[in-house]
């Protein structure tokens, strides 16, 4: 497993060693570390396994413009649907945040959205871009378990993306699993000129991958952000990745501003200062000056007046 400088900026990774992700159209980055891509319309495996005789099983599914349709997380019988427009269904039934359950709560987390299990040390973050989820991580916070399956990979088996893709797609008419092609576009080495004092020997690989992320999907900028971001935040530069990338800020409501990294729970009026630790650090909307904002409806906040 890499092993990552652990600042504040860096706490979750260090934290939480057992992380997996994916984002953009196909990266995924195993629990231990290994990056790989897969190109697929078909809904796979993420993870699933038992731990202290509770099951978690999370599967995903990826739509043409590579972005996931749906994630569907099964912990303890207990199914969370969550769609390309971020709507969230717990058995079926929409559900608001905070959404609080026996076994589960859902909630906010800086411009993301979290799911915590009670049930076992499993937490489920996610950013959903309105046209489609372009980043999901899945967080342990124990040993990884034998016998593991899914594209996260398992700590008894060596590495091998061909078998673990096949092993871990889920069959269903009329989807599609594609060879990865290299865009010609030179956007990926201009980017990664910035990063090679922090990527080092692992450029070249980080350049192709770039290359199979955005290779067809020039035009569907959440797929090529969602990369250039996970590299920016990891490397913690100053560089403004953004200017080069054409990436837009989040856009904060009200007059909250967006911040790369910050605290991932806002001030509030009913909660002027919310329990927050250096693990609690996310792309975030922060309020200005300081002052306290009142969430008025789901995903809605507003300033005092």
């Amino acid at each position: 497993m890499w092993i990552y400088y652990c600042s504040r900026l860096l706490t979750l990774l260090c934290l939480f060693p057992d992380v997996c992700k994916t984002f953009g159209s196909g990266v995924v980055q195993m629990f231990n570390g290994t990056v790989f891509y897969v190109r697929s319309t078909c809904p796979f495996t993420l993870t699933r396994f038992t731990h202290n005789r509770v099951d978690c099983d999370i599967t995903m599914r990826r739509g043409k413009n590579g972005l996931l349709e749906y994630i569907e997380i099964n912990v303890n019988k207990i199914q969370t649907r969550i769609l390309y427009n971020g709507t969230i269904f717990v058995e079926q039934r929409m559900v608001s945040l905070p959404y609080d359950h026996t076994y589960q709560h859902v909630f906010q987390y800086g411009i993301n959205t979290k799911l915590r299990s009670t049930v076992l040390p499993l937490s489920v973050i996610w950013s959903s871009v309105g046209m489609g989820i372009d980043s999901l991580w899945v967080q342990l916070e124990q040993e990884l378990v034998l016998g593991m399956t899914g594209l996260c990979g398992r700590p008894d088996i060596a590495d091998d993306r061909q078998r673990l893709i096949a092993e871990s797609i889920l069959s269903e008419d009329g989807c599609q699993t594609m060879d990865s092609l290299h865009t010609k576009s030179t956007v990926c080495q201009k980017f990664f000129s910035n990063y090679i004092e922090c990527l080092q020997a692992n450029t070249s690989k980080y350049i192709t991958l770039c290359k199979e992320n955005i290779d067809g999907y020039e035009k569907e900028h959440y797929v090529g952000c969602a990369f250039y971001k996970e590299i920016a935040h990891r490397c913690q530069t100053s560089y403004a990745w953004r200017t080069l990338t054409h990436c837009p800020e989040f856009s904060c409501p009200g007059e909250l501003h967006f911040e790369e990294q910050g605290d991932a729970f806002v001030p509030t009026c009913s909660n002027p200062a919310p329990r927050t630790n250096d693990q609690d650090i996310t792309s975030t909307c922060v309020c200005p000056q300081g002052r306290p904002y009142t969430v008025i409806r789901r995903n809605t906040v507003s300033s005092v007046v």
